[in-house]
């Protein structure tokens, strides 16, 4: 989350602070889905928001007024419920019937009734966030000529992700402006459109995947809604999985279509299995006679009862659903899964996915994050367990499994948490009480160690020993002015940190921060070098980890920064004698929103919307370009 939607949930949370909102409205409901919808799309998305956030976007939009139900205006659960009854039933439970279902969400539809809702300025600052572009350690590989070649940045390796660019090492995929046509590059000395892909007319391209072995390409798309009311019902919502066989690049073939209902959330490819989630709202009008009103479908039949997975307490109207698509079969489902939820977010580890999601209790008093995990290997999806940390997560990489455990840190009121979860998500080890009035900004696991940023005037950073699960400690703490917040290990022994540097008196931002932490001891962690791009104000690693080139054994640190001056690319190096070396600074071309940065062999390619520029990677020259 970049600073200015802190300073916009600073506004509404000054403004709503007499009034309590339902759970789905909070205001780390909020974060999660400003996370989720910064994405840059065309103006069809914006004809039709709401439904993709499950009604929290309304959080931002509107003022609570017009209290109904319990004494205080809320009908939060209280925090003892939410822990006994994850804790004590241990298991995730299905539902036994579509009534079972019908019920739930009459009685979320109920909540929401209770309360009047009216639109104040909020909205126009959340629409101008929205504006600006966005997204959210990937390694090198080896093309068939033997030229290596960058992937996006991950989250979890061996993990894909979608992104708007990919490369197989021979051509460039790029998602056009229009989000309607993918363009195929041919890479080399002169850059050459050799075909493209064209989806049909109604649909938008969120995000694309490149299976190089399979010579296959993955186009993940969104429904175009059109001229819609702005708030549609959630049933009009759908996605599509389209597959293409791209060994004639001139002429790729289509192999599979994939369709279900609810907008784009996220998706993830694993050991040749796609996994597509979306969330689905199913409005109010809904018939109990007519389950296609309230039950999501996936390839136009309706889920069963058996694959809608039920939260032990509480109502809502939204679902989160993730369906696994074999790559090798791309025209079916292998299997589907719906969540049903208030809207919440997905860490995917090497084996599970773990759907978390926030929940006020006790009129809003205290924050929980409830988690349910389920595994996903060879595409069957399985519920494993749930459970429950006090606080939020600030993103996915503050939540990590490793060796069957699940650690996590929490931002939980003016303090904050690192716990430790078994394999059936009880509490096995915690500290509580971390860095008064901060909250965390970032974080990183490597191994034993998690590293975490904490910012309110200074960055502390600090490091955690998880060697013993059961007992984690608190092993080091650097404080250092400005904050961090993208993490990443880029060689043995070095954490790079990128934020932004802040004047410890004043609270100004002076510009985009680099810092390289020496984390040879993680007991003893220390600054190693900074480097600060005076008035350049923005990154977008700050809220897109994707946007990041980070490559330490090609020597590699590149991203996109904004300053007044417009758009511009910066790429660094680092050595422990010389510090951050800046290699190039490009102006951005293209105005698509959305820059990323990657490199086959020696040639570096900056891609923004329809304009790919390339450089050298020996003198970092422009060698040329190409607008699609």
């Amino acid at each position: 989350m970049n600073r200015n939607e802190q300073e916009i949930l600073e506004k509404i949370r000054k403004k709503t602070a007499e009034i309590q909102p339902p759970d789905s409205l909070g205001p780390e409901a909020v974060r999660e889905r400003l996370a989720g919808v910064r994405k840059k799309r065309p103006v069809w998305k914006y004809l039709a928001v709401p439904a993709a956030a499950c009604l929290v976007i309304a959080a931002g939009i509107s003022i609570y007024s017009g209290l109904g139900g319990t004494e205080g205006g809320t009908s939060a659960v209280p925090a003892e419920t939410v822990v006994e009854e994850i804790s004590g039933s241990g298991s995730i439970a299905c539902a036994d019937s579509y009534e079972e279902i019908y019920d739930q969400i009459q009685e979320g539809i109920k909540e929401q009734q209770a309360r009047s809702w009216v639109v104040n300025e909020s909205a126009d600052m959340i629409a101008a966030t929205e504006s600006q572009s966005s997204t959210f350690g990937g390694a090198a590989k080896t093309a068939e000529a033997g030229t290596d070649y960058s992937e996006t940045n991950l989250r979890q390796r061996g993990v894909d992700e979608g992104d708007l660019v990919k490369t197989d090492g021979n051509y460039l995929y790029v998602v056009e402006t229009n989000q309607t046509e993918v363009g195929i590059v041919k890479a080399g000395d002169v850059l050459e459109e050799t075909g493209e892909i064209r989806i049909k007319e109604g649909w938008g391209i969120e995000e694309i995947y490149v299976v190089p072995e399979e010579k296959r390409v993955i186009l993940v798309c969104s429904k175009n809604l059109g001229n819609v009311e702005f708030y549609p019902e959630e049933e009009q919502a759908e996605s599509m999985v389209l597959t293409y066989d791209v060994s004639d690049p001139k002429e790729p073939g289509l192999e599979g279509e994939v369709t279900q209902s609810g907008w784009y959330h996220s998706s993830r490819l694993a050991e040749g299995v796609l996994y597509l989630f979306t969330q689905y709202d199913v409005g109010t009008d809904i018939q109990e006679v007519r389950p296609e009103t309230y039950i999501p479908q996936v390839q136009g039949k309706l889920l069963e009862e058996s694959e809608i997975f039920l939260p032990p307490y509480g109502q809502g109207t939204c679902y989160e659903i993730v369906t696994a698509v074999d790559l090798e079969k791309p025209q079916v489902t292998r299997n589907s899964r719906a969540i049903f939820s208030k809207g919440g977010d997905l860490y995917v580890s090497g084996e599970n996915i773990y759907y978390y999601e926030t929940v006020w209790t006790e009129k809003g008093q205290r924050e929980m994050t409830t988690i349910r995990k389920i595994s996903y290997q060879d595409g069957e999806l399985e519920p494993e367990a749930q459970g429950a940390v006090d606080g939020y997560i600030n993103d996915s990489f503050s939540i990590d499994e490793y060796e069957g455990r699940l650690r996590i840190v929490t931002t939980v009121g003016d303090t904050n948490s690192v716990t430790v979860l078994d394999e059936e998500l009880q509490t096995t080890g915690e500290i509580t009480g971390l860095a008064k009035d901060e909250r965390i900004y970032s974080a990183r696991f490597l191994g034993e160690v998690g590293y975490f940023v904490t910012f309110r005037e200074t960055d502390p950073l600090f490091s955690v020993d998880f060697s013993d699960p059961d007992k984690p400690r608190i092993i080091g703490k650097l404080k250092i002015p400005g904050f961090s917040d993208y993490l990443h290990s880029y060689r043995d022994g070095q954490l790079l940190g990128i934020g932004m540097d802040v004047d410890e008196k004043t609270q100004i931002t002076g510009g985009v921060k680099l810092t390289m932490f020496d984390v040879t001891d993680p007991a003893d962690v220390k600054e190693a070098d900074t480097y600060v791009l005076e008035n350049v104000y923005n990154t977008d690693v700050s809220y897109d980890y994707k946007a990041a080139l980070v490559d330490g054994e090609k020597d590699l640190i590149g991203f996109p920064a904004d300053s007044e001056g417009g758009r511009t690319y910066y790429l660094f190096s680092y050595d422990t004698d010389t510090g951050f070396q800046r290699l190039m600074e490009e102006e951005v071309n293209g105005g698509g929103g959305t820059t990323r940065g990657l490199y086959i062999g020696d040639r570096l390619y900056v891609v923004d919307g329809n304009v790919i520029e390339a450089y050298s990677l020996e003198n970092y020259e422009k060698l040329g370009g190409l607008i699609l």
